[in-house]
């Protein structure tokens, strides 16, 4: 039987309310939260973008609201950033490790998404 990462770590059962560790599921909580904040961790969970590719991949975004959260999740640890000193310079993001083990769990919420749309239309 193949063990969760929680029980690996001695926290399975732990009881997270007692507020002596902070819930996992919060603290990813703190990190997501934001409208554009998932959606961007998305789209650059296949590879790094440009930064107007990826503007228009996430459209009706605005240039300034992308802007800030790219900045709030590039402070966050979330995201890297390069510049490339061309003319017009060009602006790349990318997941960091640490994002980028997040984008199973994309996957897995954009899968229950499609799998339980996909219920509705058949009973539906």
């Amino acid at each position: 039987m193949d063990t969760s990462p929680l029980d690996a770590l001695g926290l399975l059962d732990h009881d997270f309310d007692n507020n002596a560790v902070q819930c996992p599921v919060e603290e990813a909580m703190q990190l997501l939260t934001g409208k554009w904040r998932m959606l961007v961790l998305y789209r650059l969970r296949k590879g790094p973008m440009r930064f107007n590719a990826l503007q228009r991949s996430l459209a009706p975004v605005t240039q300034k609201v992308l802007t800030a959260t790219l900045r709030g999740l590039e402070s966050d640890g979330l995201l890297w950033r390069e510049v490339r000193a061309e003319v017009p310079p060009h602006v790349i993001y990318g997941l960091t490790p640490f994002a980028a083990g997040a984008a199973p769990v994309f996957e897995a919420m954009a899968e229950w998404i499609l799998r339980n749309k996909a219920l509705e239309g058949a009973t539906g």
